[in-house]
């Protein structure tokens, strides 16, 4: 792990590769890896997201999909202004392994992610995780989007 040093974007130490940095005496991470297989159910339920700022939580399904209310697909977009607060998917296909969580934010119409100061901090509870999320501009908040994600493995 890396200490984030004085005003150097979070973008940058993850660029040298670290998986999570600390910032503030809080471990951060580009985006989260959790293990998944076929039939797992996964909720998310929107805290709160800026009003300013379009903001959205992305998932993707490596080897695998997720489908949403009949809709199927690897990669899947939760924007704050057109998303339902809270969203259920399950995770098809026999050889799906992780799914890959991370935020982003619209800038003037253009989608962005994982420049200047983005990043998640994922608070753990007993059946869910909650994520703090920033997005790249300004210094790092962590209140430009929260959500809870619950994982649900099969059986």
């Amino acid at each position: 792990m890396s200490s984030v040093a004085d005003h150097a974007p979070l973008s940058d130490q993850f660029a040298d590769g670290a998986e999570t940095v600390w910032y503030g005496g809080r471990e951060v991470r580009p985006l989260l890896r959790l293990a998944v297989s076929e039939g797992t159910r996964v909720r998310v339920e929107r805290i709160n997201a800026r009003p300013d700022r379009r903001q959205a939580l992305k998932l993707a399904c490596v080897d695998g999909l997720l489908e949403v209310d009949e809709a199927v697909s690897e990669i899947i977009s939760l924007w704050s202004d057109t998303s339902p607060a809270a969203v259920e998917m399950t995770v098809l296909g026999a050889r799906a392994r992780r799914l890959e969580v991370w935020n982003a934010w619209d800038l003037g119409g253009l989608e962005s992610a994982w420049l200047g100061n983005a990043g998640i901090i994922m608070e753990p509870s007993e059946h869910r995780l909650t994520l703090h999320c920033s997005d790249g501009l300004g210094p790092p908040t962590f209140t430009d989007l929260q959500v809870h994600l619950a994982v649900a493995q099969p059986g």
